[in-house]
């Protein structure tokens, strides 16, 4: 059962939603409510930061990467601006690979070489293979 996108993010923000709700979906979920809201820079650092802080709320303080959330929020950002996708059911149906295979959609902009990094993980880094 999905949750109301205005309960989501409060939830969000307030570290209370369910970890059950947060799975990679949930992830790129709230990339796209962001940048609904906020103009690409707010939403990027939203996001972030955001996730950042969440992870850390549950225990899993090494696990969050930079350069991988920047990079799908730069190519969300991208995607909405070319296809105008009005709701997040058009936009999660027309772009399937970011949920189902995000690692290779960020492995046509960023070398595993970089990603593997812990600058990439602590930073946000420019893509070295392809600019979004």
């Amino acid at each position: 059962m999905q949750i109301h996108d205005d309960v989501f993010i409060q939830e969000f923000e307030t570290l209370t939603l369910k970890p059950e709700y947060f799975d990679h979906k949930g992830h790129i979920r709230l990339a796209w409510l962001y940048l609904q809201q906020y103009d690409l820079e707010t939403a990027e650092q939203k996001v972030c930061f955001g996730i950042k802080r969440y992870a850390e709320s549950l225990g899993a303080t090494d696990k969050f990467h930079f350069t991988v959330t920047s990079g799908l929020v730069r190519i969300m950002a991208k995607r909405i601006e070319q296809q105008a996708s009005s709701n997040w059911q058009s936009f999660i149906t027309h772009n399937t690979d970011l949920i189902e295979d995000s690692a290779a959609v960020l492995n046509q902009h960023f070398s595993a070489t970089l990603l593997q990094t812990e600058m990439a993980r602590t930073q946000i880094l420019a893509p070295d293979l392809l600019a979004i």
